[in-house]
């Protein structure tokens, strides 16, 4: 019984904020119904479409996370896993013949040269200083 006083009551709030729609309403019923229901069906078919847009969004947005997701844990399976079970399921990394190496053996790979230097040599100043402790 409260929800039905509290839908007249609104109602009631309504026709007190807008008397001036409210009456171009009850004229449209009286005088012209037929074009009151077509306005009417036109808020119908306005508010459904909306309604089905944002569903459209929605799903279209969910299908894209999800496309994304599988192609990011595709990529991390090559970079990291080596499988298709990849990730931290497969391993923590890359695999690698531990047995031809000893605990504690560091290995040192050059990938390329030192670039050249973009600056000449003659640029700047020597400045000459002495660590003093205090």
């Amino acid at each position: 019984m409260r929800f039905l006083t509290e839908i007249v009551d609104a109602l009631v709030g309504f026709v007190q904020r807008n008397p001036l729609t409210v009456l171009v309403i009850l004229l449209l019923a009286l005088g012209a119904p037929a074009l009151l229901k077509g306005i009417a069906l036109f808020i119908l078919y306005f508010i459904m479409g909306i309604v089905l847009l944002a569903l459209a969004a929605m799903l279209f947005f969910r299908w894209r996370i999800q496309r994304m997701r599988r192609e990011m844990e595709e990529q991390f399976g090559r970079n990291f896993g080596g499988g298709p079970q990849g990730g931290f399921r497969g391993g923590y990394g890359p695999q690698h013949d531990t047995t031809a190496r000893r605990e504690g053996e560091v290995h040192v790979y050059r990938t390329s040269e030192t670039p050249a230097k973009r600056v000449s040599e003659d640029v700047g100043d020597y400045v000459e200083f002495e660590e003093t402790k205090e």
